[in-house]
């Protein structure tokens, strides 16, 4: 039976060093990459027929890494699977006998033009990334109270005045993203979010802009404690994280 024995979440440079240690280490027999769409069995065993995935291992690892919007690498030996969500799409299906690493490593080796908009109710923080470096930033801060306690009136009338002010700091926050991003507009390849999740929902239902962008936009949600400047100057390791979870045989 196969078994989860590792999760971890890693830069691209420690990914592009693993997959280097997978090819060196010789224990891969088969590597299928996947594009985004429906991760399932049938797919995988069209793609590879009579390949070393049974079903039940196979089950396993489609459970555990679920679906994703950049597709899976699957690293595939005898008593191991690697597999890996990388940080931004796999453009093609493919499948390979033994380590192929040359699609992750293609899509590690672009300077993908990624907008970043993070964003909590008191702050937002919008930069542009070319590869890893950071282009473009604008941040602010806009106070927006908490929720209050108190009952009757006095609630309903502070329940209206947050909510004034949790749309102004909506659409002030599309503004400037639609300003920072607009002179990349056209080279643009993806953006990712980051900060609280509801508010991020509802910056995403109220802004024009961002949902011109939905196709572009990935589901992956960056970790951001404070959205500031600080914040940008660092966010390219989340920009390019990959999840990579390893499976093994249980004895």
């Amino acid at each position: 039976m196969l078994k989860v024995t590792q999760r971890h979440s890693t830069g691209k440079a420690r990914l592009l060093r693993l997959l280097e240690e997978i090819k060196d280490s010789g224990w891969c027999k088969l590597t299928l990459h996947l594009e985004p769409g429906s991760l399932d069995a049938g797919r995988i065993s069209r793609m590879a027929p009579g390949n070393e995935l049974a079903d039940n291992r196979l089950s396993a690892v489609l459970d555990e890494m679920g679906e994703s919007d950049t597709g899976l690498a699957l690293f595939v030996g005898d008593e191991r699977i690697v597999a890996v969500s990388p940080p931004f799409p796999i453009q093609e299906d493919s499948s390979a006998d033994g380590a192929d690493l040359s699609p992750l490593r293609d899509l590690l080796g672009r300077d993908y033009v990624v907008g970043v908009v993070l964003l909590r109710l008191r702050r937002y923080a919008i930069g542009v990334l070319r590869g890893e470096k950071l282009i473009a930033t604008k941040t602010r801060s806009r106070y927006v109270k908490n929720r209050h306690r108190a009952g009757g009136t006095s609630q309903r009338r502070f329940e209206r005045s947050r909510e004034r002010t949790v749309r102004e700091l909506y659409d002030k926050t599309c503004e400037v993203l639609g300003e920072v991003f607009e002179p990349y507009k056209d080279d643009l390849d993806y953006v990712l979010m980051g900060g609280e999740r509801q508010t991020l929902l509802g910056l995403q239902d109220r802004c024009r802009a961002l949902q011109d962008m939905r196709d572009r936009t990935l589901a992956r949600r960056l970790h951001v404690e404070q959205p500031n400047q600080k914040a940008l100057e660092s966010i390219a390791f989340e920009v390019w994280k990959s999840r990579v979870v390893t499976f093994e045989e249980a004895d």
